[in-house]
């Protein structure tokens, strides 16, 4: 997966000017907006945030889920360990990749729906997967419990769909991650699954 590199370190630089533009926009909108003593209500805030992303570029959002979508069928598919450990190396080298790698994970919930189910739910997994626990650990095991639901409203097997992905994910510590693959193989082990996550699969 060597070709990938220049493309992820591409892509870093685009973000970062992206998000470059995103803060002086949003700087911008708030202080006119403020005033001097002004207090902005959590309302106020997202349609500044909306207005600043409008204003940075939202196309860029669409452009670069479909490099992920293609980067994560890539990481899928690829035979040997070690290229897939470069690519979690590589975003986890880039912040902002690294954030937007996450937000696929999170996102791709929403397109687990009717023939396409499987394959959304595959890709958001590699992402998570390449993220490799780089975020918060409990954000992450949240994650996972949304991926089993949202698995079996789609008639899907979470425990088949978890070993795929655990085959695919780091075993150790390497890389700067936190040993995602076992994560996954254990999840239905874990006090989190038993608690928060079994009664909502009952109900599914």
């Amino acid at each position: 997966m060597d070709d990938w590199k220049p493309n992820i370190d591409t892509w870093q630089a685009r973000l970062a000017q992206w998000q470059a533009r995103f803060d002086a926009e949003y700087s911008a909108l708030a202080r006119k907006r403020k005033g001097w003593f002004k207090k902005l209500s959590a309302g106020e805030l997202e349609d500044i945030a909306a207005q600043a992303r409008s204003a940075a570029g939202d196309d860029l959002a669409k452009e670069l889920f479909g490099f992920l979508a293609e980067l994560c069928d890539a990481y899928r598919a690829e035979a040997l360990p070690q290229p897939r450990a470069k690519v979690r190396a590589w975003i986890g080298m880039q912040p902002e990749l690294l954030h937007a790698a996450w937000s696929f994970s999170v996102q791709a919930l929403e397109l687990a729906r009717g023939a396409d189910a499987q394959r959304a739910l595959e890709r958001g997994l590699a992402a998570a997967s390449i993220v490799d626990v780089r975020v918060d650990f409990n954000a992450v095991l949240e994650l996972l419990g949304r991926y089993s639901v949202a698995a079996r409203k789609a008639d899907i097997d979470p425990k088949a769909l978890f070993a795929s992905t655990a085959a695919l994910s780091n075993r150790g510590m390497g890389g700067g991650g936190a040993h995602f693959s076992q994560m996954l193989a254990e999840f239905e082990a874990s006090s989190y699954f038993r608690d928060s996550v079994r009664p909502k699969l009952a109900r599914a």
